[in-house]
């Protein structure tokens, strides 16, 4: 087998989450590049794909489908003959905006703290203060129905931290640009810091809901009084009322019964229904 490909049996996938809550697969496929992970799609049978494990919510029954999780410590930028940087879906984007930096490339500072990998980010048109995926995606090499295709930012559906097309992203160019790396460093720890300052820290799966109407999701939260809210071992955060945070002791029940309560709340109050960032997987 490819050494980039690595199959492990009956296993927790709490460590392959950003929450750290959820039950075991009866099979993981651990793969690290692009080539290796067309070879492994092609032989498995309707498997889910996962990458950092973020925006995920995995059910304390676990999944009996294969899971594919496509993850790299590797973040490599390749400046094609178009003039834009090609990265494998597998990148982290951390790794992949500081990467950038020693490059002397701008464009993806706002990723500097955004947990998760380029594919889930193309996924989800990811973003964080006032930039997202979709601002510097040219194209993104798809994975649907057996095949690969190239698609352009405009048929991939961008809309506020989501996308309507299907498929797995294998990796995406972005139109980035030359800067002077001080600049860009500068840029990305002011994000930092901000984000240091205004989100808790703990396992969590980032932001839970999207906003509704241009309203803050943590808004409607903390209008209801569920800021601090606890159910077992999950609790929502005083300091970010969008983060629903596992203690150490969390279920993915207990994240659940938080989410159901504050979507059920916020609309016997607001007429609201918040929208999920995060998906749910398996048996809960």
């Amino acid at each position: 087998m490819c050494e980039s490909v690595r199959v492990v049996c009956d296993v927790s996938l709490k460590p392959y989450t950003t929450f750290g809550v959820g039950g075991k697969a009866k099979r993981l496929v651990l793969v690290e590049d692009g080539s290796s992970l067309l070879s492994v799609l092609e032989g498995e049978k309707d498997p889910t794909v996962i990458g950092g494990g973020s925006n995920l919510l995995i059910g304390d029954g676990g999944v009996k489908q294969s899971m594919v999780r496509f993850a790299s410590n590797s973040a490599e930028l390749e400046k094609t003959d178009d003039g834009v940087y090609y990265a494998s879906g597998a990148a982290f984007l951390p790794r992949l905006a500081r990467r950038a930096s020693e490059l002397s490339l701008g464009g993806i500072e706002f990723a500097c703290g955004l947990p998760g990998t380029l594919g889930g980010a193309v996924k989800q048109n990811a973003g964080a203060y006032g930039g997202d995926i979709s601002s510097v995606l040219a194209y993104a090499d798809v994975f649907s129905e057996g095949k690969v295709q190239r698609l352009s930012a405009s048929k991939l559906g961008f809309a506020y931290r989501s996308s309507s097309f299907d498929g797995v992203i294998v990796g995406a160019a972005l139109r980035l640009r030359k800067r002077q790396r001080e600049d860009i460093e500068l840029d990305m720890a002011k994000f930092s810091e901000r984000r240091r300052a205004s989100q808790p820290s703990g396992k969590s799966a980032g932001c839970i809901y999207k906003s509704y109407g241009g309203v803050p999701a943590y808004r409607y939260v903390i209008g209801v009084g569920l800021a601090g809210r606890r159910i077992g071992g999950a609790y929502i955060s005083e300091k970010h009322a969008n983060f629903i945070i596992n203690d150490g002791t969390a279920t993915a029940r207990d994240v659940l019964k938080l989410m159901e309560e504050t979507e059920e709340k916020v609309y016997e109050r607001y007429g609201v229904r918040l929208e999920r960032e995060v998906k749910l997987i398996g048996e809960f």
